[in-house]
């Protein structure tokens, strides 16, 4: 089997982690649906976790360059604001991705999964991006000194809820109509984000 094939293999393990969890990601329900047989995925994968492992790896691979090209902001402000618009147009535009990272049932052993495939891939890298961009919001004075780890937690649920509902379909809207809503409440984000000037006495 070629790169497509493997591309093709992925594609319908995803479909059916989204359908039923990693319990219905099998090798053999894998090669049915693809429409091989399963000795046929063992060219490529080793065992049920490679397959998962790669699957979440290739995940949150996307989903970093995404997120890094926040990185070409001038400013601190600009970098987290970037940041979350590179959210945005992950979700939009890898939905199914999206989907299998963030909107599936999260299993124990998922982290465990992507670090036997790729040491260097850590799902918490991406959280911990998030981190860095406040953290240097807060050392430059656009963000309100408070603990980064928290204020992460607030604002990834923020563009998570969205994002989701929009997914979804709750949000009724095309994704024009939504990006322009989703800009609004970031702005309305940043501005709660930011630090209070002092009263003059």
């Amino acid at each position: 089997m070629a790169a497509e094939p493997r591309a093709r293999i992925l594609e319908s393990a995803r479909a059916l982690y989204l359908e039923g969890g990693a319990e219905a990601v099998t090798m053999r329900s894998v090669a049915k649906k693809v429409g091989v047989t399963a000795t046929a995925l063992y060219r490529h994968f080793d065992n049920k976790d490679d397959l998962l492992g790669e699957l979440i790896r290739q995940g949150f691979e996307t989903f970093g360059t995404y997120l890094y090209r926040a990185l070409s902001g001038r400013t601190p402000a600009e970098r987290l604001r970037r940041s979350a618009e590179a959210y945005c147009d992950f979700a939009l535009e890898q939905r199914e991705m999206y989907r299998t990272l963030f909107m599936s049932q999260v299993t124990g052993d998922r982290k465990e999964l992507v670090k036997r495939n790729d040491p260097d891939c850590d799902p918490r890298s991406t959280y911990r991006f998030l981190i860095d961009r406040l953290r240097e919001c807060i050392e430059s004075g656009d963000v309100r000194d408070e603990d980064p780890e928290l204020l992460a937690v607030s604002v990834w649920a923020h563009v998570h809820g969205l994002v989701s509902l929009q997914i979804c379909g709750s949000m009724g809207v095309p994704d024009d109509k939504f990006r322009q809503a989703y800009r609004r409440s970031i702005d309305l984000l940043m501005s709660g984000l930011a630090r209070k000037a002092k009263p003059t006495p």
